[in-house]
């Protein structure tokens, strides 16, 4: 019995885990603060992508490849499905300029989605070219 007293005492003034203990208490805010930078890092991301696809769409457009503006906006919409379904696209013809807009909704976008402040926004990607082509 005198053993094991001695050794709870022992163990109850042991700072050894003291780390471990603000280690816990912090990580939660390391991984949330992971979280974030990785859902933005991943909108921005997609939002790149998704310009590019615009920029082609409206290339193919401008040199004749796509006939008309519905058809570069199907093109548009088949190119980005695996990253939004619900994206609204719209092509639209004027004065020699083809203008595309894409809105998509961030809750599309983002890795994780664990935080409910992004939800409800829509990121939007314009891009207009000159036609080549009369």
């Amino acid at each position: 019995m005198q053993i094991r007293n001695k050794l709870f005492r022992k163990f109850r003034r042991a700072e050894d885990g003291a780390a471990t203990v603000e280690a816990v208490l912090w990580l939660p805010f390391f991984v949330l603060t992971f979280v974030l930078i990785a859902d933005l890092s991943f909108v921005f991301h997609r939002q790149a992508e998704i310009q590019r696809i615009v920029q082609d769409a409206n290339r193919l457009y401008s040199v004749g490849f796509l006939q008309s503006e519905s058809e570069a906006e199907t093109w548009v919409k088949d190119a980005i499905a695996t990253l939004s379904t619900s994206a609204i696209v719209d092509a639209v013809e004027d004065g020699g300029v083809i203008r595309t807009q894409v809105l998509v909704p961030v809750d599309d976008l983002v890795a994780v989605g664990g935080f409910d402040f992004l939800s409800g926004y829509r990121i939007s990607v314009q891009t207009e070219q000159m036609i080549e082509f009369f």
